[in-house]
């Protein structure tokens, strides 16, 4: 009972505790009380789904702008959230608001033929994402807007398809465009309906290049027929920059004009190239560019520490007919033998 009643008393030398009193009697404000552990709200207590209109409309109007892949997670989370943001099924397909242009789809199928791999090129950031919309269609693309292009192989309807927020927007069937003698091709087994590239020619024009017949057209979402800007001009590279369709030729780079009128779509001569010079570069400002058959792509090596910067990665060698990863070193003006393989390309860049 001694050394119980010891252990009550303190020390002369131990220091005492300061009360309230002694932190106003030294001219010290007093420090807050820390709550108590019962009283604490906690992030898992807080009802996030009753979160304000004001608050949660200003997150989506962030997430939309930064990325639609988030603001779609956003929307997915709960009903309260998805009250206070748009609802992109509410738009057409064309809204840029909600394209994905910063994800490319990756030839990758995990488990379903309808599960495919997109990758954010800005992030290296990869989700995929189940696409039932792919039954029963051969996909092109994806477009400069990351839309994916779908061609019904029983109509040969075109469709464009927003992945992540599953727009949708039907085009003119490619038998539209086909002469007589093509169709008797087609049903022979040619493949005569295969889309080569899909682009804005403006708000609300699609411009389709369709590689078998060597035709560009145009059409809005919900048209019957296409109209014809060109036959038989042979059109590579082509491209959406700014929301207009530009293509070239070995003599000039053209641009796809449409009106508000009845006027029809035409080309027009963007700019003459001027006779071909051999220009030395010694670098792409950081960045890697990969160069295949069907597209190319840049991307920087922050994002992906396995490549190198200032470097250019062939997909295939035109030359010999094969693919080819050989990488090019232009700041040190050197080059590498193939090392990883075709099929690590095929599936970028295919």
């Amino acid at each position: 009972r001694a050394a119980a009643s010891q252990a009550r008393i303190p020390s002369p030398q131990a220091k005492r505790p300061r009360t309230l009193t002694t932190w106003h009697a030294i001219g010290v404000p007093s420090p807050p009380v820390p709550p108590s552990p019962d009283t604490t709200p906690s992030a898992s207590s807080r009802d996030w789904a009753n979160l304000s209109d004001g608050p949660a409309g200003l997150i989506s109007e962030r997430l939309l702008a930064a990325d639609v892949a988030d603001y779609v997670s956003f929307r997915a989370a709960c009903r309260p959230w998805r009250l206070c943001s748009t609802d992109p099924r509410e738009h057409g397909v064309l809204d840029r608001r909600f394209h994905p242009r910063q994800w490319t789809m990756l030839r990758t199928k995990r488990g379903s033929p309808y599960r495919r791999c997109f990758m954010n090129v800005s992030t290296g950031c990869c989700r995929y994402v189940h696409l039932p919309e792919l039954r029963g269609h051969d996909v092109f693309g994806p477009t400069t807007e990351g839309l994916l292009v779908l061609l019904d192989r029983a109509t040969c309807v075109v469709r464009l398809l927003n992945p992540f927020t599953r727009q949708a927007a039907d085009l003119p069937p490619a038998t539209a465009l086909m002469t007589q003698r093509d169709l008797e091709r087609r049903r022979d087994g040619g493949d005569l309906a295969e889309i080569s590239g899909t682009f804005l020619a403006d708000d609300c024009t699609i411009a389709v290049c369709f590689a078998g017949i060597t035709t560009l057209a145009v059409a809005k979402p919900g048209d019957a027929q296409w109209a014809v800007v060109d036959r038989g001009t042979y059109l590579s590279p082509a491209m959406s920059f700014a929301g207009r369709f530009y293509c070239a030729t070995n003599r000039v780079v053209m641009v796809v004009e449409t009106s508000a009128d009845d006027h029809p779509p035409r080309l027009a001569v963007a700019a003459e190239l001027s006779r071909p010079k051999l220009v030395p570069v010694r670098g792409l400002g950081g960045r890697a560019v990969f160069i295949g058959w069907e597209r190319a792509l840049s991307v920087s090596p922050s994002v992906f520490p396995s490549i190198s910067a200032d470097t250019i990665y062939l997909g295939f060698n035109s030359l010999f007919g094969y693919m080819d990863d050989s990488p090019v070193h232009l700041m040190e003006v050197t080059s590498e033998p193939p090392f990883l393989g075709s099929e690590a390309y095929v599936q970028l860049l295919r």
